[in-house]
């Protein structure tokens, strides 16, 4: 891997919903940033229905940007999809639409997508600001029931070794890099889970149990203030967290295959409803309901995953606790 120049090129998906001034700020870094990649590519934005005319703002200043408008709003894992099946290269850089990336972060992203195994790698991500860390690697958590998967660990102060890949448990779909062929096999985001959320874990988690790998590349920089679209008044703050609750039901539903680990999943889950009530907590409930109106869907996908998978989850469980473990110069992070 040390002396590998990635000269593939590649394809830059971005999803879009009425992000016209988000998109006239941080598109000239993205073109910046493909001029000077050495194996070229495209820009291709997906206007999930904007209602701000995007499309036309996309043709008048960024004639370089190949346009995808869908009729509708679809939601997020719907406009990635479309954007990916439409994408000309094998080399699949998704970003969100408020992501400014750093003029050199492509190479040493897409170099990882030569390991065959390989199916995802994720950039280091700052605020705006710059200085204010936000993403790195993520740490996957097997706790009282569930997969903890918010906690991030970096490598500040030190190269890593380009042969010794840093492993993540999922790649952020706003500035990730995925091989599109497995990304096909596995049939791409799961539109079970629009508008948004648990969609680019799910997939990720879904590629685990296929035995392939995930890796987090921190020389590959990105600029991102987390949900600048959704929180910025699109939906509501209790939409946002009913959605969430409810889209990890589906995740966990849907992927846990270990007997002992969907055992624990119910026991724990039953427990914390009724504490849920007791708090005031009833989005949590709301969720529970949700997510049971949706069994049927979600155990159909259950079934074929089952079917597909090779790595089972506590398998997965011990790949991350050894990583964590044996790692040399990483820093938890919240």
């Amino acid at each position: 891997m040390s002396g590998i120049v990635p000269d593939k090129p590649v394809s830059l998906v971005i999803p879009t919903w009425n992000g016209r001034e988000l998109l006239g700020r941080f598109l000239p870094s993205v073109l910046a940033a493909l001029a000077r990649y050495p194996g070229g590519g495209e820009v291709l934005v997906v206007d999930d229905g904007s209602r701000d005319g995007t499309p036309g703002f996309l043709r008048d200043n960024f004639p370089a940007v190949r346009t995808v408008h869908l009729d509708r709003n679809s939601g997020f894992a719907a406009a990635v999809n479309r954007g990916v099946l439409e994408a000309l290269h094998e080399r699949i850089v998704l970003l969100n639409n408020d992501v400014e990336v750093d003029e050199n972060f492509l190479a040493p992203l897409v170099r990882r997508l030569e390991e065959p195994q390989v199916f995802g790698v994720c950039a280091r991500s700052l605020d705006w600001d710059r200085e204010t860390f936000r993403d790195g690697g993520k740490v996957g958590e097997w706790k009282r029931g569930f997969w903890r998967v918010w906690r991030n660990y970096d490598c500040p102060g030190d190269t890593p070794d380009p042969d010794k890949p840093l492993l993540t448990f999922y790649c952020p779909g706003g500035f990730s890099a995925f091989d599109c062929l497995k990304w096909s096999e596995l049939g791409g985001l799961d539109e079970l889970f629009s508008p948004f959320n648990w969609e680019d874990t799910d997939i990720c988690y879904r590629a685990l149990k296929r035995g392939w790998r995930l890796v987090y590349e921190p020389l590959s920089i990105v600029y991102h203030k987390p949900s600048t679209t959704i929180s910025g008044g699109a939906f509501r703050a209790g939409r946002v967290h009913y959605i969430s609750r409810r889209n990890r039901l589906f995740f966990h539903w849907k992927n846990l295959t270990d007997s002992r680990f969907l055992a624990e999943h119910l026991f724990f889950l039953l427990l914390s409803l009724p504490l849920s009530v007791l708090r005031l907590d009833l989005v949590s409930p709301a969720a529970f309901i949700g997510a049971l109106a949706s069994l049927p869907k979600v155990l159909e996908r259950r079934a074929k995953e089952k079917e597909r998978s090779t790595v089972s989850d506590s398998e997965i469980r011990n790949l991350y606790r050894e990583f964590i473990k044996k790692a040399e110069r990483i820093v938890l992070k919240m």
